[in-house]
């Protein structure tokens, strides 16, 4: 590739093709006229030089390519035309105008009046993951286990069994899952125990989600989705949309979102790949196969199993058609499903079973299972998948061809610059206190990856200019360091810290000691907003913590040894806020305006000013930023305490905050009444007692 094609590549390559291949042949022409230009002012001829020459004054390649306005008429078609689409059918399911369909597909059947900029976008699992925020929700966690159930169905009927315990025990009013025309995938509802046996069996062809839809148009306010993996993900961002997304739902034009039924219960199934459905049915016409005919499809070693009355045939893989966006998938068994099931690393007549919610451990309920799946198994097909990820991806890298990079989102404190190459957050250290070592790997990491270096106003590096190839293996090097990456999103930040009474002269408390226990407990923990905690060391207040979410700030308050003291004035001096007055030879402290620095303390000459009292301040809903506003404040006298009532004031705030992403702990407590909020975190710290 030469100068100008990787030029070209570098200012198109999160272009969908139709718009690459416009721009491209405009930047050469460009390019070559003015080389043109550049040769006849000096009367030589064009040369690698004076090309070199024209495509530097252009500007770098972000900027340039920010130049060129999009000339697609929906945002998706990126990734739709690019081949990067899971074919999922999520988009065309929350379209709250009708105007998406789903045949193989999503497709626009009329002009989108925000040209795609919507809830179609945010929800596409191949937009982005959403995967490190939905898990720090999820709290996920990984039990593998195998066992069979008491229904017919494919691979000891794991799947139906535990459909059926839901509808029998009211946990849900209906299910959706996939059923079949002539093996060709249709999204079914299903409300009876008796229908569940026919929808079972693997399609392994591209299927829907309209039956969503369908159910709520039939009342059903509960369902339970058996589903691919990107079919889960998908639903998963839905859930957490507000979180996601930032604001609430789109609106149609008939003012409302689209109605769907609480999706209780996400059952994932294992998936190596999905085909074409004409490619398979053509497969199967050419070994003389009737589709109507098959009984059940295996997929084993790179061949598909067709399973008849008359036995088995056997079709290789590589004749049917692999869906494209699968060539970029990462997910084999459903990672954000409640629970996954599929027959990798089970007996025959048995299914591996994945827990990975209490929602999913619920399955337990509904048939025995045994200890002993074959982790191994799962484990080579995970590799396996996520070598084909990994080639493709070259691939594409080397063609210049259009990539997402979804699957930044899949780590914490990853996003987009403006520029579309990424940052990556390093959560702060308590305190802020750094060895030189681990300064010197993150300098290390930055140099390997042409970053740049940011240091945050709470103590946090952040690496940036990363290219979106490099994201995954930059985080895992950090990781690697003992650097943990984090801080972004709706969730505790790194405290913030003044370098307390170790190292400063005024300080009163050790900030590092609470910091790091304000860490342990707190760290990364999920909030219906980005949620700010700073501690001061003394009531200098540095760290300005009345207008944080919570602060913290050391106080102790003087008493005058009588004894001692022989009215020298010294604390009178020192005293900054006017509290010290001296009557003949005894000092008198007003603790109306006394703060409790603690100053007067520490420079009286003869130790006749002692300590009377020693705690914290506890501020609760400061805010700055668009709205300045100071916390409510309280004294605590044990550190233990603060951690209480942080965890109180976050278990309040996540249940009383009705706009995630948009409403801080001080707009909500301004909403309910801040009397109303502190009841609700005094009853909270009572019932924890």
């Amino acid at each position: 590739m030469n100068k100008v094609d990787e030029f070209i590549a570098a200012v198109t390559r999160r272009m969908p093709p139709e718009e690459r291949e416009e721009v491209a042949r405009e930047l050469e022409t460009h390019i070559l006229d003015s080389a043109e230009a550049i040769a006849a002012s000096r009367k030589t001829s064009v040369n690698e030089d004076v090309i070199l020459e024209a495509i530097s004054r252009m500007g770098s390649p972000e900027k340039l390519a920010r130049m060129y306005p999009s000339i697609r008429k929906w945002k998706l078609e990126g990734i739709v035309d690019g081949g990067i689409c899971a074919r999922c059918g999520t988009c065309a399911v929350i379209c709250p105008n009708n105007i998406l369909t789903f045949n193989g597909r999503p497709e626009l059947t009329e002009e989108c009046l925000r040209n795609g900029h919507g809830m179609c976008f945010e929800v596409c699992p191949r937009v982005s993951s959403g995967k490190y925020q939905i898990g720090i929700r999820e709290n996920f966690r990984e039990e593998i286990l195998y066992g069979r159930g008491t229904a017919r169905g494919q691979d000891g009927g794991v799947v139906t069994s535990f459909l059926r315990y839901l509808m029998e025990n009211d946990r849900i009013d209906g299910a959706i899952v996939v059923g079949h025309e002539k093996w060709k995938p249709v999204s079914l509802v299903v409300q009876s125990t008796d229908d569940l046996e026919a929808t079972s069996g693997s399609k392994y062809s591209i299927s829907t989600l309209e039956a969503l839809k369908t159910a709520s148009e039939l009342g059903l306010e509960s369902v339970a989705v058996v589903a691919l993996p990107c079919q889960i993900n998908g639903l998963r961002k839905l859930q957490y949309f507000p979180y996601l997304a930032k604001h609430d739902p789109e609106l149609g034009r008939s003012g409302r979102p689209v109605k769907l039924p609480e999706i209780r219960y996400l059952i994932g199934l294992f998936c190596t790949e999905k085909f074409e459905y004409t490619d398979l049915r053509e497969a199967l016409m050419d070994e003389g196969i009737d589709i109507s005919e098959v009984k059940k499809f295996d997929i084993r070693r790179g061949k598909m199993v067709v399973h008849l009355d008359g036995g088995e045939r056997t079709i290789e893989l590589s004749r049917i058609g692999l869906c494209d966006g699968c060539r970029l998938c990462r997910d084999f068994d459903a990672e954000l499903a409640d629970v996954s099931i599929g027959s990798a690393g089970s007996p025959d007549g048995y299914s591996t079973v994945i827990i990975r919610t209490d929602r999913g451990a619920e399955i337990r309920e509904a048939l025995d299972l045994l200890e002993g799946a074959d982790r191994e198994a799962i484990e080579r097909l995970r590799k396996l998948k996520l070598k084909r990820f990994r080639r493709e991806i070259e691939k594409r890298r080397e063609n210049g061809d259009y990539i997402s990079f979804y699957w930044t989102s899949d780590h914490p404190g990853v996003s987009e610059r403006a520029d579309g190459t990424y940052f990556i957050r390093i959560r702060a250290h308590p305190a802020g206190w750094y060895s030189p070592d681990r300064i010197m790997d993150i300098v290390q990491v930055a140099e390997k990856y042409g970053a740049r270096i940011k240091i945050t106003n709470r103590g946090s590096y952040e690496l940036h200019g990363i290219n979106g190839f490099d994201v995954e293996d930059a985080v895992n090097e950090l990781n690697s360091a003992g650097l943990l990456t984090g801080s972004e999103g709706p969730l505790v930040r790194a405290t913030l810290a003044c370098p307390g009474k170790e190292n400063c002269g005024t300080g009163i408390i050790d900030t590092e000691e609470i910091c790091t226990a304000i860490e342990e407990r707190f760290r990364e923990r999920p909030a219906p907003y980005k949620f700010k905690i700073a501690v001061s060391g003394c009531p200098n207040k540095c760290m300005r913590p009345q207008i944080h979410d919570i602060g913290v700030v050391g106080v102790e308050f003087p008493v005058t040894s009588e004894d001692l003291c022989n009215g020298c004035g010294r604390c009178e001096e020192v005293c900054k806020v006017e509290a010290v007055s001296v009557r003949g030879e005894t000092s008198y402290t007003s603790y109306d305006l006394c703060v409790g620095c603690g100053k007067c303390i520490k420079s009286c000459p003869h130790s006749a000013r002692e300590v009377k009292d020693k705690g914290y301040v506890l501020y609760i809903g400061g805010k700055a930023g668009r709205e300045l506003r100071e916390g409510l404040s309280m004294r605590i006298d044990d550190p233990g305490e603060i951690l209480d009532c942080i965890d109180a004031v976050l278990d309040v705030y996540g249940s009383c905050a009705d706009k995630p992403q948009r409403e801080r702990l001080a707009a909500t407590m301004k909403r309910l009444g801040e009397n109303e909020f502190m009841s609700e975190v005094m009853m909270v710290l009572n019932q924890k007692k």
